[in-house]
């Protein structure tokens, strides 16, 4: 039988060999897994960090103060079930015209039903790469490649049957023809006015004969005269004359409204009749619609000069290019690992590190498009000065957070812009102008909580708090006052996984050094003018160069 002492000195290198297997075990789990967001993590000296992925960003909403939830659908305050003088007030004109003619006083002009569902996505492929000046200093270039898709849907007048007015022929094709159809109405009337108010002339000589109608009710007839004015003037409002047309939308033919037009004009004729006037035709009537808008023809009213809307095209459209291009340099300021990847990954405990960074964004991005009313741009277009500082603590071995506060500060410029600046509900409500004007975007201020977790040597889980604030924004038009978007701030949460083999390949125990982060982002609440409630998905894959082995 083996002795006591032999089996002690066994059994004491059985519990030693346990427990360096377990200390191994701790050491790798040393930060050996970045997390979501920014951190204070060096690039090794003379090595690359290249990091390329995806970012995706997609709203359907915006934060809306006063609305009952605090957000509302984005093209929510373009939706209704009556498209009209509401929403163009443009047409006010054409509706009080309308009622003029057909004696219907309660006359609302309607396009039919308008649907509107807002959803903007967009999609950045960033390609960052940061070179390790020294331990504690490296430089970072940042190379965003966007498309921006504008993915709204507007729908007038889907079934075709909710409009009570068409398009102006005297504006499509055949617009000659309707055309020469008012002008010869227009004519008739002033035809039959010169000659009641000559014949009114003539017949207040005593002497003069044939004047029976005229004396027995002489302001009859001048207000005939006047009535006659007065509709000669409605209809070249609604249907134009020989040389131009009228509204953009008249009543459609065979209906109620051009029914009651035509008898108007009938009725008319019969009065100038009775004073033996017959300059107007018995078939005479102004050229009515026979084309309804329809599902599609949004775009005809936005961009149809005769509107008074002013754009080239509305939604539906998608823009791409190099977005904003960022140059930073990162100073670590402190670290209790002395900035060695080494130390950092493979030896436990707790730590503090912080860095400062300063850098330059070039507003490489292109410019807005005055033309699209829901242009949506692939960056802000502005030079802007960029400071950053990133904190860790390091509580566990596992454990750890990171706080970080972003600033950046646009510099003013001259843009392009659309005036006047409008909210959703006025998309179409007066004719917009291109115009310089300076512009002086707000400061922008992001403050990040992200407390990361992490599970053994490979992978980790991450969280962020986000608190996002925009100053107002405000553009001095060349002809026009100041215009100003409102400030904004929008508070957001983060969640995210990383899978990491830095700390394996800093044991020799793996062939690349890289990392993979997907993280989640979606908004909480907003204030302020109206924000974006975007969510944004992001998929990162980090690949180190010059990284130390031991």
């Amino acid at each position: 039988m083996p002795d006591r002492r032999s089996a002690w000195r066994y059994r004491a290198a059985v519990v030693s060999y346990a427990a360096c297997t377990l200390a191994g075990a701790s050491t790798g789990m040393a930060q050996a897994v970045a997390g979501i967001g920014d951190d204070a993590i060096p690039v090794p000296r003379g090595g690359y960090r290249i990091l390329v992925g995806g970012l995706w960003n997609d709203y359907r909403a915006v934060f809306a103060p006063g609305s009952p939830s605090g957000r509302r659908a984005l093209l929510g305050g373009l939706a209704t079930d009556v498209f009209g003088t509401t929403q163009l007030p443009q047409l006010t004109p054409v509706q009080t015209s309308i009622r003029a003619l057909t004696g219907n006083t309660a006359f609302a002009l309607s396009l039919g039903e308008l649907e509107a569902r807002g959803e903007v996505r967009q999609s950045v492929a960033p390609i960052t790469v940061d070179y390790g000046v020294t331990r504690r200093l490296s430089l970072r270039l940042l190379v965003p490649y966007v498309e921006s898709r504008d993915a709204s849907q507007l729908v007038l007048n889907r079934t075709g049957t909710g409009a009570n007015v068409g398009r102006n022929p005297a504006f499509l094709s055949a617009g000659a023809a309707a055309r020469a159809t008012n002008g010869a109405l227009v004519g008739q009337i002033d035809a039959a006015r010169a000659a009641l108010a000559a014949e009114i002339t003539r017949c207040s000589t005593p002497t003069e004969e044939r004047c029976t109608a005229i004396r027995a009710n002489p302001a009859g007839a001048q207000a005939l005269v006047s009535r006659a004015a007065a509709t000669r003037t409605h209809l070249v409002t609604v249907y134009g004359d020989a040389t131009r047309g009228g509204a953009p939308v008249v009543p459609l033919n065979g209906s109620a409204l051009h029914t009651a037009i035509v008898s108007g004009i009938g009725a008319l004729r019969t009065d100038f009749g009775a004073y033996g006037i017959t300059a107007i035709a018995a078939s005479a009537q102004p050229a009515a619609a026979t084309v309804i808008l329809g599902p599609g023809s949004i775009g005809t009213v936005a961009s149809d000069s005769s509107f008074g809307v002013g754009y080239g095209r509305l939604g539906d459209t998608r823009r791409a290019g190099i977005g904003d291009v960022d140059l930073t340099a990162s100073l670590l300021v402190f670290d209790s690992f002395r900035a060695d990847q080494l130390r950092r990954l493979l030896t436990p405990g707790k730590g503090v590190r912080s860095n400062v960074t300063l850098g330059w964004r070039f507003g490489t991005a292109g410019a807005d498009r005055t033309d699209d009313a829901f242009d949506v741009p692939i960056g802000d277009g502005a030079n802007a000065l960029l400071a950053r500082s990133t904190t860790d603590v390091l509580f566990t071995r596992w454990a750890w957070m990171s706080a970080t506060v972003r600033a950046v500060l646009p510099l003013a410029d001259q843009v392009a812009i659309l005036t006047p600046l409008r909210d959703e509900a006025g998309t179409f409500s007066a004719p917009v102008a291109a115009t310089q004007a300076q512009r002086t975007l707000g400061n922008r201020l992001e403050i990040e909580l992200a407390p990361r977790v992490a599970i053994g040597d490979f992978f980790g889980v991450s969280a962020a708090y986000l608190l996002r604030h925009w100053g107002s924004d405000n553009y001095d038009a060349a002809d026009g006052p100041r215009l100003t978007i409102p400030s904004r701030t929008v508070n957001a949460a983060a969640l995210g996984f990383s899978f990491s083999t830095l700390a394996s390949y800093a044991r020799g125990r793996s062939r690349f050094p890289a990392e993979v982060i997907y993280t989640h982002t979606t908004p909480l609440s907003g204030s302020g003018g109206l924000t974006p409630v975007i969510s944004t998905d992001r998929l990162e894959l980090r690949v180190y160069t010059g990284f130390p082995r031991r």
